[in-house]
C-alpha cells in the first residue's frame, strides 16, 4: 500500500478571507475527489477580524499557520538511536552502542524525556579512570548494577546502594590487616576467603563481593544481614572484579545534561546545518512538539528530504508567496489576479479566471466535479465571493460570482445580505489594533520597471473607523516602508457603503505617482471616488504611472 502524501494547500501572505477560505475550499474538494493524497489547507499569516468570524460562524477551524514552508527535521530522516535508563550500567551502554554502531546515547526518562547523552568519551573516561576507588560511592550506584555489571548474585541485602565515603578496597593480608584497612560503608572484593570476608563485614563494609564463586556459609550470611552488609557472589576473582566494577556506575553519573545542543522537529534544516557547523559535536538529539526524545541528526547527515509539495490559491507572485516557497514542489495555482513572476521546476496545473473571487473558481470546480459542498465549506466560500466583491460592488464583480454565491447561501442556509452586514462589521472592529497590525493585515508587495511598493487595504462601513484607522496607521507609514524597504507604500482605507477609497502615502514623489495615475489636484487629501478594488482599479493606474516614468528616465 503506498503511503498517502501531504498535499499543502495555501494562500498569500497576510491573508484576507478568500485567501484562507479558498485554501480551506479547495483542501476540502481535493480530499473528496479521494486520490490517495492528503490534503491540508495552510495560512500564512495572522487571521483578520473578518475572517476570524467568518470561521466562527461556521465553526471551521483555523488553518494550521506555517511561517515558511523551507524543509523541516520533520521531513528528514532521522537516525533511531536507541537510549537507555539514567539507572543504567556504563557496561550496559557501551554494549548497546556497539549494537547499534554508534558513538553517542540518549539518557530518557519517563515519557522518552530526554535527561542527557553519554557518549564513547564519557565512557573512555570511565575506564580510564577504573581505580577511582570513590567512583561508586559519587554516584549512589546500586547493588544490582554492581553484580548485573561483575555477572554475579545478590546473596544479601539486594536493595541498597553504596553508600558516600565508601570506597573499593581489595581485602589484602591477614584478618587484622583487613580490620585496619575497611572503614564502615566500603565496598570489599575478597576471594575465597572466609576468614577475611567475616573481618570485613565486622568492620563495618557495606558491600563485600566475593570472587570465584566461593561457597558463603550460613553463618556468614547471619552475620552480613545482621551488619546490614549486601553480599555478592561472582565467578570473576578479586583482579577482574576489581578491574570492571567501576563499568557498573550509572550513565547518569558521567551523562552531560546541561548546555546540551538538541534540536527540534519543527526546526528548518538549514537553520539546524548552520548550527551543527559551530561546534565540533557529531550527534545531535532531535525532540518533538511535547519535548520527547525522537532520534538524532548528524554533523555528517546530508538532510536528505522530500520536498513538500505545495497547491497556491488566490496568488502567483513571488513576493506573496509563504518563505520558502523555491525549496517546495509546487503542483497547481489557482487564481484570478495578474499574472506574476513565479517560476516553477516543471509544467503545474494553473487555472486563472477574471472573475471577483478565487472562491468562485473553487465554487466552480465544485460543480465541475459533481461534488456538493458541505454547508461549512459552502458557508466560507460564499462569505470570501461577498468579501472580494464587496458584496458584489466591486468592478471585479461578475455574474458568475453573484451566481455561484446565492447558490452557496442556499446550501450554507445564509441569507447573503444579513451575513454580509455582520461580517463587515465584524471586520472593521478595531478594537486593540495597532497601526502596524492594520498595515500588516491585507498588504500585498509588487515589483514592476525596477520599483517595489506595497499596498495595504482596509475596508469599512463607518466614518468613525475611517478616522481612526487613519489616526492609528499615520504615525507608522514611513517605518512599515522601510522595514519592507519599499520605495513607495500606500494605505487604502475604502468606504464600502460610499463605494470609494482614501489613499496614503509614504515614500519621496509617492504623491506624485498618485497624481499622474488617478489626475489628482490636491496630494494632500487623496480620496478616490468608484474606487473600492486593488486589484482592479488602483494597482493598475500605479503600474500605469510607472510605466510613464520609467519611459521618461
Amino acid at each position: 500500500m503506498n503511503k498517502t502524501r501531504d498535499t499543502y494547500v495555501i494562500g498569500h501572505i497576510n491573508p484576507d478571507t478568500d485567501s484562507i477560505c479558498a485554501a480551506i475550499g479547495y483542501a476540502a474538494l481535493k480530499n473528496a475527489l479521494a486520490d490517495g493524497e492528503r490534503y491540508i489547507p495552510l495560512r500564512a499569516g495572522e487571521l483578520s477580524s473578518e475572517t476570524r468570524w467568518v470561521l466562527e460562524h461556521f465553526g471551521a477551524e483555523e488553518p494550521l499557520f506555517m511561517e515558511s514552508i523551507s524543509p523541516q527535521l520533520y521531513d528528514v530522516e532521522l537516525q533511531k538511536i536507541e537510549g537507555v535508563a539514567p539507572d543504567a550500567t556504563i557496561k550496559s551502554a557501551w554494549e548497546l552502542m556497539r549494537k547499534q554502531d554508534v558513538t553517542t546515547l540518549p539518557v530518557l526518562g519517563e515519557g522518552n524525556k530526554l535527561l542527557g547523552i553519554i557518549s564513547l568519551k564519557d565512557i573512555a573516561v570511565n575506564y580510564i579512570d577504573s581505580f577511582d576507588t570513590h567512583a561508586l560511592a559519587e554516584s549512589r550506584t546500586p547493588f544490582v548494577n554492581i553484580a548485573k555489571t561483575l555477572k554475579g548474585e545478590i546473596i544479601s541485602g539486594g536493595r541498597g546502594c553504596v553508600s558516600e565515603g565508601g570506597r573499593i578496597i581489595v581485602a589484602a593480608g591477614d584478618e587484622e590487616a583487613v580490620m585496619r584497612m575497611v572503614r564502615k560503608g566500603d565496598v570489599v572484593i575478597v576471594s575465597n576467603r572466609p576468614e577475611a570476608l567475616e573481618a570485613a563485614i565486622k568492620a563495618g563494609a557495606g558491600c563485600c563481593i566475593v570472587g570465584l564463586q566461593t561457597k558463603i556459609s550460613e553463618g556468614l550470611r547471619t552475620l552480613a544481614h545482621a551488619m546490614n552488609c549486601a553480599l555478592i557472589s561472582t565467578y570473576f576473582d578479586s583482579y577482574k572484579a576489581a578491574y570492571f566494577i567501576n563499568q557498573s556506575v550509572p550513565v547518569s553519573h558521567y551523562m552531560v545534561s546541561e548546555k546540551l545542543k538538541l534540536f527540534h522537529m519543527s526546526n528548518y534544516t538549514e537553520d539546524v546545518q548552520a548550527e551543527m557547523s559551530k561546534t565540533r559535536h557529531i550527534f545531535f538529539p532531535v525532540l518533538d512538539d511535547d519535548g520527547s526524545y525522537v532520534g538524532f541528526v548528524s554533523r555528517h547527515n546530508n538532510m536528505v528530504h522530500t520536498r513538500r509539495r505545495l497547491i497556491l490559491v488566490d496568488h502567483n507572485e513571488r513576493s506573496q508567496c509563504i518563505a520558502g516557497w523555491e525549496n517546495a514542489e509546487i503542483l497547481e495555482i489557482i487564481d484570478h489576479h495578474r499574472v506574476g513572476g513565479i517560476q516553477t521546476m516543471a509544467p503545474v496545473f494553473f487555472r486563472n479566471e477574471p472573475l471577483g473571487s478565487t472562491s468562485t473558481i473553487v465554487s466552480k470546480m465544485f460543480d465541475e466535479a459533481g461534488i456538493v459542498p458541505d454547508r461549512q465549506t459552502a458557508g466560507l466560500l460564499c462569505c470570501a465571493i461577498i468579501s472580494d466583491t464587496l458584496l458584489f460592488r466591486s468592478p471585479t464583480c461578475s455574474d458568475t460570482d453573484r451566481e455561484e454565491a446565492a447558490k452557496l447561501a442556499k446550501i450554507a442556509g445564509e441569507d447573503m445580505f444579513s451575513m454580509a452586514e455582520a461580517m463587515f462589521e465584524a471586520g472593521e472592529d478595531l478594537t486593540g489594533k495597532s497601526g502596524e497590525d492594520l498595515l500588516g493585515q491585507d498588504f500585498k508587495i509588487y515589483s514592476a520597471y525596477g520599483t517595489s511598493f506595497g499596498a495595504a487595504q482596509t475596508m469599512c462601513v463607518s466614518k468613525m473607523t475611517l478616522q481612526r484607522a487613519e489616526a492609528l496607521t499615520a504615525p507608522v507609514m514611513d517605518m512599515f516602508r522601510l522595514r519592507h524597504e519599499l520605495r513607495y507604500m500606500f494605505y487604502l482605507i475604502t468606504d464600502i457603503r460610499e463605494q470609494s477609497s482614501y489613499v496614503f502615502c509614504s515614500g519621496d514623489g509617492a504623491e506624485e505617482l498618485l497624481s499622474y495615475g488617478f489626475n489628482i489636484t490636491d496630494p494632500e487629501n487623496i480620496r478616490l471616488e468608484g474606487v473600492v478594488s486593488r486589484k482592479k482599479q488602483f494597482i493598475p493606474a500605479v503600474l500605469e504611472a510607472l510605466l510613464a516614468q520609467s519611459n521618461e528616465r
